[in-house]
């Protein structure tokens, strides 16, 4: 039965992957970006490979081994999150000096993946030590989370670079360090000296 209900939770994560993407403008983007249809793919074949394996060999340990498989899915958690908020820094860094406006599409994707990780993997659900299966099945949940966040993540990071080659041109916007700055108050110390 657990199984079963697993493999339901997948049929419905791999329809619901489509809507999510569609409701970030990822299909609408992939027609000027191919590159975001990577993640788009690369997320529905780990869905559906994870699917194939609960399906195949579906087995329920005992719940010592089923609770320590959260171990290895926080770890993984817990990279995605801190490259997502790396992103988020130096995009913040590099577009305020520089382009001064963040895209648009780069700040949903990476708002649906802190949802996806954050809201629907960090929470906490008590599990009585007695229902190895719901360990089982709040495993496969959590594991769908860590798989939208983490495609949504890179989708993000496709749509920061394809912006950043685009204005490629912007330079650094510091003015107490510019050349002209600096020239600037060399020409005046100059025709000072002068008179």
């Amino acid at each position: 039965m657990t199984v079963a209900s697993t493999l339901l939770i997948y049929a419905t994560a791999l329809p619901l992957w489509i809507f999510v993407w569609w409701t970030a403008s990822g299909f609408e983007l992939s027609r000027e970006n191919r590159t975001l249809w990577f993640p788009f793919l690369l997320c529905l074949m780990f869905l559906l490979i994870n699917a194939l394996l609960v399906f195949f060999f579906g087995g329920i340990g005992e719940a010592e081994y089923e609770e320590s498989r959260f171990v290895f899915i926080g770890e993984r958690a817990m990279v995605t999150v801190q490259a997502t908020a790396s992103v988020l820094i130096v995009a913040t860094i590099v577009y305020g000096l520089s382009i001064k406006r963040v895209p648009v599409h780069f700040i949903r994707f990476m708002v649906y993946a802190f949802i996806a990780i954050l809201g629907l993997m960090a929470p906490i659900v008590w599990v009585p030590i007695e229902a190895p299966e719901m360990f089982f099945l709040l495993r496969h949940l959590q594991t769908i989370a860590l798989t939208y966040g983490l495609f949504l993540c890179v989708a993000g990071i496709i749509i920061l670079l394809k912006d950043l080659l685009t204005h490629g041109d912007a330079r650094l916007d510091l003015p107490a360090y510019s050349m002209t700055s600096t020239e600037s108050h060399s020409t005046e110390g100059s025709s000072t000296s002068s008179r």
